[in-house]
C-alpha cells in the first residue's frame, strides 16, 4: 500500500468536491480530510481548511492537474 499525502488545501466544501471530481475522472483516487466535526461544524472550514488527499504515486500528477485547473 503506498503512502498517502496531502496536495493542495481549500477553504470551501464545493471547490474541494470539484477538484476531488477532477482528480477522479482523471484517474486518481483522492478524498478530503478536514476538522469540522463529519460537517456539523462547517465554520471551521474556513479557518482548518480541507486537505486533498492522494497516494504518494499521484501526488505529481494530481498536483499538476489542480495547478492547471481552470478557475
Amino acid at each position: 500500500m503506498s503512502d498517502l499525502v496531502s496536495v493542495h488545501i481549500v477553504y470551501d466544501t464545493i471547490e474541494a468536491e470539484l477538484i476531488r471530481g477532477l482528480l477522479e475522472s482523471e484517474g486518481i483516487a483522492s478524498f478530503l480530510k478536514s476538522d469540522n466535526a463529519g460537517g456539523t461544524l462547517t465554520f471551521l472550514t474556513p479557518t482548518t481548511g480541507i486537505e486533498i488527499i492522494v497516494s504518494q504515486e499521484d501526488a505529481e500528477k494530481a498536483t499538476k492537474l489542480i495547478k492547471h485547473r481552470t478557475p
